[in-house]
């Protein structure tokens, strides 16, 4: 379903259509003291604090002589989520999901006072990620668009609908970002993988560079080669730039994991769950799509991606556990698992992004340990930086766009946990803080004069069933809002 978002001035005389939203927080700011509905939803607030309403409240139209169908009373509190922003979103998804389930061509939203309009984004978001359906092997039940309207106060009206579209771009593009997860491993090797983003690229007129298997091999890229080469799918290391201004000079970069399928090499996972492997490569889908954000909304910098592709495969040709691999830049790595293989084409990644770019930041993205969603969950995507500055930033973003963000600290003290007796370092720690030794085997490809984050999206990629304000379980594109929105404004 396509849901796109419009604005108007909250007049109930004009105002029409089959459904009108009254959101009800315990302080009732969406609506004015003056309200045709204060007193209505004051009764009702009370009813959900007393736990006597167990869902929405929905009231003719008629009884209060507009001209909507419906008047949807939702307190925010009926929602199962202790954060106010979360509950802000549900509520828009689950009135979103009221009206496509009817049919309904336009649902409306009043926010009648100032600081009700400055929530827009919360309401975009709810919208149209709550919208969301993957309909690429399953018809849709609905119909092809939902109109969402804000109704907002005449002062605020044309600020709100110029940011309100804005992030609406924001949202679709994280939407993509969770089409391109949702399909099929075989569907989406490398090539594949490599081929959307050049087609991004051509779309905006970006700058595009791709190197494919042979030149991976001549150039050194011994991870990307490694990992990939028990595949009949090749591998391929591409990057995107967007160039806002006139200088060369790159301001950050974005580097995503693009493991198109992970069946953990030889190092084989078992097979329950392994279907969710078509993931592996949220991290590329994110920065992808974040380049995609970017280059509709044209931010005066310049910005580039970097993404290793590559499908880990069990085959003849597959590297195998004990295996030593030199790198570009001389560091050694001893291979104690082949299904920790991530870090092993982000390493070749970092080389690259260095050696071309010569960045001041990088951030990676990856759907890197399990180690880290079993610490965290799925409601927090682990951060590990070599800048604390750079880290509360992000950290930051994620907060104000419902992403949240646990920074973990890159003790060095378990440095001792990846040391090879025969290389400079190996692929795996010990059985304990497996994210921590992650960052830490990453942070031996970055160099010293770079402030560099490293998210960890392996327990936030992915929903297996209806949860927030998520109402179709999958893909989540997860980061796509976050580093968009501090690309633009850090």
């Amino acid at each position: 379903m396509d849901v796109q978002i419009s604005t108007c001035v909250s007049d109930l005389k004009r105002g029409r259509g089959e459904l009108l939203v009254v959101i009800v927080d315990d302080e009732l700011n969406f609506l004015s003291p003056k309200s045709t509905f204060y007193s209505e939803a004051k009764k009702i607030l009370i009813k959900a604090k007393e736990k006597k309403l167990p869902e929405e409240e929905y009231i003719s139209g008629s009884n209060f002589g507009i001209n909507f169908e419906r008047v949807c009373f939702s307190p925010l509190r009926l929602q199962a989520y202790q954060d106010k922003s979360d509950q802000l979103r549900t509520c828009v998804a689950r009135a979103v999901d009221f009206a496509r389930k009817r049919h309904f061509r336009k649902v409306s939203f009043l926010l009648e006072t100032k600081e009700a309009s400055k929530e827009y984004k919360k309401l975009v978001d709810g919208a149209v990620l709550g919208g969301y359906e993957f309909t690429s092997f399953k018809k849709s039940d609905y119909a092809k668009k939902l109109i969402v309207e804000l109704m907002l106060p005449a002062s605020e009206n044309l600020k709100v609908r110029k940011l309100a579209k804005e992030w609406e771009q924001v949202c679709d593009s994280a939407n993509l970002a969770r089409d391109l997860i949702n399909q099929p491993g075989s569907a989406m090797t490398p090539g594949h993988l490599t081929g959307y983003a050049r087609q991004i690229a051509l779309k905006y007129g970006l700058e595009f560079h791709s190197l494919q298997f042979g030149e991976l091999q001549k150039k050194g890229y011994v991870g990307l080669v490694s990992v990939g080469k028990g595949s009949e799918n090749h591998p391929f290391l591409f990057s995107i730039v967007y160039r806002g201004t006139s200088s060369k000079k790159i301001d950050t970069i974005l580097i995503g994991k693009g493991i198109t399928f992970d069946t953990g090499g030889i190092s084989l996972k078992p097979w329950d769950h392994m279907w969710e492997m078509k993931g592996d490569m949220s991290g590329a889908a994110c920065v992808i799509h974040v380049m995609d954000a970017i280059a509709k909304l044209k931010p005066k910098k310049n910005i580039a991606i970097v993404v290793p592709a590559a499908e880990n495969r069990p085959s003849s040709r597959a590297y195998l556990p004990g295996d030593i691999l030199r790198y570009r830049n001389g560091k050694t790595v001893e291979i104690h698992s082949t299904d920790a293989e991530g870090r092993l084409v982000l390493a070749d990644a970092f080389i690259y992004a260095y050696e071309r770019f010569q960045p001041k930041v990088m951030v990676d993205v990856a759907t890197l340990t399990g180690a880290c969603a079993r610490a965290l969950g799925q409601d927090y995507t682990g951060l590990m930086a070599n800048d604390k500055k750079l880290a509360q930033s992000i950290i930051e973003k994620g907060y104000d766009n419902g992403e949240k963000i646990w920074e973990l600290a890159l003790p060095i003290e378990y440095e001792e946990d990846i040391v090879s007796p025969i290389a400079d370092i190996k692929n795996v720690g010990g059985a304990l803080a497996g994210a921590q030794t992650a960052g830490l085997f990453l942070k031996h490809f970055v160099p010293e004069s770079v402030n560099w984050a490293h998210l960890d999206i392996a327990g936030t990629f992915f929903y297996e069933r209806k949860r927030k304000y998520f109402f179709q379980p999958g893909a989540t594109g997860v980061m796509v809002r976050t580093l968009t929105d501090w690309v633009m404004h850090s």
